[in-house]
């Protein structure tokens, strides 16, 4: 009887100090967990901040008539949506996005260099009227941005947005 005791509180010696090993294994990987966590959002934050600069100087320049139109807002509308996918639906900055859509057929770099001279003519024929177009509407909201700064979620305080 004495020997049965003797293993039962053996045993129950063993599976406590087991429960012990696995709760403090459960701490340190909570405490790991906490500081990967905050480390994303650190890095979400800044790189929320970097994207909100480059809008910023994005804004300027195009105010500065350094940056064309059209540029300017293939540029701004997608850092827009790396900050708020639902930029696109603000009535202050959609103009970003319908001259980015107006002017998203436009071919770049090698195939812009592949055209020939009439098709790059007409091209920019096509990128001037919508400039012309949209210009005025395009400048406010540049000067909203930087007048406002950078819109940020609604219902969040801050936070960069991926697509996978």
């Amino acid at each position: 009887m004495v020997f049965l005791i003797v293993m039962a509180v053996v045993i129950v010696v063993a599976l406590a100090s087991y429960a012990l090993h696995l709760h403090r294994k459960l701490q340190r990987v909570d405490v790991e967990r906490e500081k990967a966590k905050l480390a994303f959002e650190q890095q979400l934050k800044d790189k929320t901040a970097e994207t909100s600069k480059s809008i910023t100087i994005l804004a300027r320049a195009l105010v500065a008539e350094e940056l064309s139109v059209t540029e300017a807002c293939l540029r701004i509308s997608w850092l827009l949506t790396q900050i708020n996918p639902d930029a696109r639906e603000s009535e202050a900055y959609s103009v970003f996005f319908q001259v980015a859509d107006a002017t998203a057929h436009i071919p770049i770099l090698d195939a812009w260099k592949s055209l020939s001279r009439e098709q790059r003519k007409a091209f920019d024929r096509e990128r001037l009227e919508t400039e012309k177009a949209f210009g005025d509407f395009v400048l406010d909201a540049a000067k909203k941005l930087l007048d406002e700064g950078v819109p940020k979620p609604a219902g969040e305080a801050s936070g960069l947005y991926y697509s996978a």
